[in-house]
């Protein structure tokens, strides 16, 4: 996945703090601020991220930020889709075991989703320890030469 995005600074270790304009929440080619729709729902309008700085970039440039993708969907599909998913199991294996009634079904299928939420905060939390999710400048699409 490739970004645009803003050198903020440059770290100790070479790395660069780059702020990434967020995309428009419901994907329109609109500015969000003309839209009270989506600033209402909007909180923050960019994400600041650290990213390997392979081009030499610097504080002020605009540059095209690329993520590494294998990690990316995967986190997304634990985030996103385990927790649908273990609603669903639990939800079919109350169903097939003939547990109760239709509230216990929906309350096995509650716990389900519960224990995916859990897990997808689990994983959040070791993929922001391990820095699971790696940025990189790939290139400088427009040089800052007044910082």
């Amino acid at each position: 996945m490739e970004q645009i995005a803003m050198v903020k600074s440059i770290l100790d270790n070479g790395m660069a703090q780059v702020a990434v304009q967020r995309e428009t929440a419901c994907g329109a080619a609109h500015s969000c601020a003309d839209c009270a729709g989506c600033e209402k729902m909007m909180t923050r309008t960019e994400n600041v991220v650290v990213a390997y700085n392979d081009v030499n970039a610097h504080p002020g440039d605009v540059v095209k930020v690329q993520s590494e993708n294998g990690n990316f969907f995967k986190t997304a599909a634990i985030v996103y889709l385990l927790p649908l998913v273990l609603a669903l199991v639990f939800y079919g294996v109350a169903s097939a075991l003939s547990l109760g009634g239709e509230g216990l079904h929906a309350l096995c299928a509650g716990i389900g989703f519960v224990l995916g939420i859990l897990v997808a905060v689990a994983w959040d939390r070791h993929m922001k320890k391990v820095s699971g999710l790696r940025f990189h400048i790939v290139e400088v699409k427009r040089a800052c030469s007044g910082m």
